[in-house]
């Protein structure tokens, strides 16, 4: 094929599927699975709660963590170790979540993720990154993610909180 779109496709999908999107929004089981989230700031805590809410077995990396990752810790649902990122860091891992305040070392760790074949998302840039976490909103029995293709989550979140609005309006 040369990247035309096949002739019978169904009648319900659209013919002019935009050809730009980078990152193609997803769900993943991620129950039980390894992850690592290397940084114990906001961002860090941010990502780290959100895997392990969705079941997955997150290790953060980092000498220091705050007081809202330190009670998850305390309550077995995410690991620490207290270190600095070491590439045997990712030894068995799915995915790592690049999340320190240092834009050289994220770089760093997302080559050495890819490398291994690892799911890389660099908190600090979307092109290092095969995985971006969407502004999530759970109502019920439903879950929506907002992307922006990693250019804008407070846009992402805005946009989420509207979307939580209108549901809570319905």
């Amino acid at each position: 094929m040369n990247g035309d779109l096949p002739h019978d496709l169904p009648h319900d999908l659209p013919r002019d599927l935009p050809r730009s999107r980078r990152f193609l929004p997803l769900a993943l089981d991620l129950r039980a699975k390894r992850c690592l989230v290397v940084g114990g700031g906001t961002i860090g805590t941010r990502k780290a709660i959100t895997l392990a809410a969705a079941g997955a077995a997150v290790t953060v990396v980092s000498p220091r963590v705050g007081d809202t990752l330190c009670e998850q810790i305390k309550a077995g649902r995410i690991s620490h170790v207290k270190d600095t990122f070491r590439e045997e860091h990712l030894d068995g891992v799915f995915l790592v979540v690049a999340a320190t305040d240092d834009d050289a070392s994220n770089e760093v760790i997302a080559r050495l993720g890819s490398q291994r074949g690892v799911l890389v998302c660099d908190a600090s840039s979307a092109d290092r990154s095969a995985v971006i976490f969407g502004a999530l909103l759970d109502k019920e029995d439903v879950t929506v993610a907002v992307f922006t293709g990693g250019r804008d989550p407070t846009h992402a979140r805005r946009t989420r909180d509207k979307i939580s609005q209108l549901l809570e309006e319905d």
